[in-house]
């Protein structure tokens, strides 16, 4: 357990390195020789280009373009490391066993635990992971840098990543200070402010975990024509809120005129006071600076 105070936390993502574990992700392990062509067929990211030590963020969508689950793929030497949310693992696994027809791959369930690593020093803390048999790649959710680290069995990167982390002035944080950085940086998570009714452009996700010049996938049909098509009628988009209390989750987001327009999804008050909310809300409202309010508290999208 982390005495870092939010704010603290806050700041190492910002300037250093924030080194959060994450309980609520399991780890899928794929092997075969035909695992990364298998999986680029199921996946909206391209990874046919990928080499061992890097990672990638994707989507499964179903055949209607859905969203079934976020993936985060890490390469391995012999072996892709597929990291799912545990919410969502059982009905991942269903649909790729369903797809899995005359391919040489091998779809695993492991005892990987996960570890992110938010901050413009992530790279410093991801060197301390691997030297300690941690497997991983950059990765940056946020847009100030990151990581993403899986370790096994009685393997623990844990002492050699938060060592490293102090080093250089950032340090270890928990799920509450992880909170407070996802949703100010407007970092959309599934099963809160997404899931399995969501398309990836009303997720906000089309341009950092699809790729729109791979080969076929799953689903693409569907995603591709929404792209085609210019705009979703709904969208996840980030909100800067007067006041100084974080509304809560669902709660209503209206345009100027008190019609309903949307529903929070996350909220957060940041450890400077401000508040920034997450919300869902009809396409015509998407724009940068456009004026609404929530809960009765005037806000502007970020």
């Amino acid at each position: 357990m982390t005495t870092a105070s939010v704010g603290e936390q806050v700041e190492w993502a910002r300037s250093s390195a924030l080194v959060v574990g994450a309980d609520e992700r399991c780890v899928l392990a794929v092997t075969g020789s035909d695992r990364m062509s298998w999986l680029n067929g199921l996946l909206t990211c391209e990874l046919a280009s990928r080499k061992p030590g890097e990672a990638v963020l994707g989507l499964a969508v179903a055949q209607k373009g859905r969203i079934v689950s976020d993936v985060i793929v890490i390469v391995d030497l012999a072996r892709a490391l597929l990291i799912v949310e545990r919410a969502a693992v059982d009905t991942l696994v269903a649909s790729f066993e369903h797809h899995l027809m005359m391919e040489d791959a091998e779809l695993a369930r492991t005892d990987g635990r996960v570890t992110f690593v938010h901050g413009p020093r992530a790279a410093d803390v991801l060197v301390a992971a691997r030297r300690g048999g941690g497997v991983g790649g950059a990765l940056d959710t946020t847009g100030g840098g990151g990581a993403v680290v899986v370790t096994f069995g009685d393997g623990d990167t844990s002492d050699a990543m938060a060592a490293a982390a102090r080093e250089i002035r950032g340090g270890v944080g928990d799920l509450e200070g992880w909170e407070a950085v996802r949703v100010l940086a407007g970092v959309a998570k599934f099963g809160v402010d997404f899931d399995d009714t969501t398309y990836p452009q009303e997720a906000a996700l089309e341009t950092k975990a699809v790729s729109f010049q791979k080969g076929c996938y799953l689903g693409q049909e569907v995603v591709c024509m929404l792209e085609m098509r210019g705009h979703v009628k709904r969208r996840l988009v980030p909100l800067v809120v007067s006041g100084g209390e974080a509304p809560p989750r669902h709660a209503v987001v209206e345009d100027g005129k008190g019609a309903p327009i949307g529903e929070v999804t996350s909220a957060i008050r940041g450890p400077g006071g401000e508040v920034r909310a997450i919300a869902m809300v009809k396409h015509a409202f998407i724009a940068s600076g456009t004026f609404v309010v929530v809960a009765g508290a005037e806000a502007r999208v970020a």
